[in-house]
């Protein structure tokens, strides 16, 4: 009796797990179907292998833009430190000028003009080249390629005229004939100096570089920060203007303060450019003053970040779930129409009621 008790109970016991079991195989949402009762068609393969190789090129693609991740760009107010300089890679051509007779200057809004003199310059045949790196302000400003004035003013008319040019010897001055030249030997008297002009005063240039900021590294894709056709991190590069008439040059150019940040978080700070051109002839009181090439420059108060993000695992596990499910269901749905439709126009076959 004792025997028959435990057998009834164990009975029970199995029972409700075999209940158990069959109430939680309700829960399956994937059904199966017997394999006897499953066929294979050429249609249904045909669409699983495109379904396959769609389904492998496409979370291979997924895993390359996961791998290099994606750049994110963003514009707010600049807070660039605006006590550090800027440093301005400069190459420019001046035409059938000699190196003597022109410099390059630093000019403030405020009009007072400093030379620069850690500018290199090299005589080429006819043609000066203005080459270097130079340091200026993160404050509005101009540089100017002017031609040596000395130490007073150079009236254009004359080959010598006075270092003062209010008195000399507390007299007006004199100036020599317009078409007076100093013969071999001359010295000039007290307060006089013989200024050597040149004869070609136009300032045609070619310009070959002028890059605002820090370079940027060569690991930085540019097709993706700008369209292969602009560059606007070096807008006046290799640009050319050449008149035959003695003109001045003025370039106004906008920089907008640019961030870089690549994939190793390494931080380089650069400037943007656009300008515009227009040229004049410079004049004052005292007449014509020679022809000059002018860069302004004002630094724009918004800044440009670009930085490498590299998306997290999850939404690359996420991105292949979807690519998955997606093609499935739909190459499902291809399937079940291209078999359908075989199907029916096999039936009209067979009855002959396709006409």
């Amino acid at each position: 009796a004792e025997y028959g008790k435990q057998w009834y109970q164990r009975r029970v016991r199995g029972h409700k797990h075999a209940m158990g079991l069959d109430a939680l195989r309700q829960l399956d949402l994937y059904k199966k179907v017997p394999h006897d009762l499953t066929k294979g068609t050429l249609i249904g393969a045909t669409v699983s292998l495109g379904c396959t190789l769609l389904i492998v090129y496409l979370m291979f693609a997924e895993l390359v833009l996961y791998s290099n991740g994606s750049l994110e760009t963003s514009i707010f107010v600049s807070y660039m430190n605006r006590e550090a300089d800027i440093p301005v890679r400069i190459n420019i051509t001046v035409l059938d000028k000699s190196c003597k007779d022109i410099q390059m200057a630093a000019r403030t809004t405020h009009g007072h003009t400093e030379p620069i003199q850690t500018i290199n310059k090299f005589q080429r045949d006819d043609d000066c080249i203005m080459d270097g790196i130079i340091h200026i302000k993160k404050a509005s400003g101009a540089l100017v390629v002017l031609p040596h004035q000395g130490d007073g003013y150079v009236d254009k008319e004359y080959d010598v005229v006075p270092e003062d040019l209010t008195k000399v010897h507390g007299k007006p001055c004199q100036k020599p004939p317009k078409d007076w030249t100093p013969p071999e030997g001359f010295k000039p008297p007290r307060g006089y100096k013989v200024i050597t002009r040149p004869k070609n005063k136009m300032m045609n240039h070619r310009i070959h570089a002028m890059e605002f900021g820090s370079p940027l590294p060569h690991n930085h894709r540019w097709d993706e920060v700008l369209p292969a056709e602009t560059h606007s991190f070096q807008a006046l590069r290799n640009l050319s203007r050449s008149l035959p008439i003695e003109i001045s040059h003025d370039y106004q150019l906008k920089l907008v303060p640019t961030t870089f940040i690549d994939q190793n978080k390494r931080r380089t700070e650069t400037f943007q450019s656009t300008y515009a051109y227009q040229n004049f002839i410079m004049a004052s009181p005292r007449g014509v003053l020679p022809p000059s090439i002018i860069f302004r420059y004002e630094i724009s108060a918004m800044e440009i970040k670009y930085q490498y993000v590299r998306k997290p695992l999850y939404h690359l596990l996420t991105m292949n779930c979807a690519i998955i499910g997606g093609v499935v269901t739909v190459a499902g749905l291809i399937d079940k129409l291209l078999f359908n439709t075989h199907e029916l126009i096999r039936q009209k076959v067979m009855l002959g009621k396709l006409s």
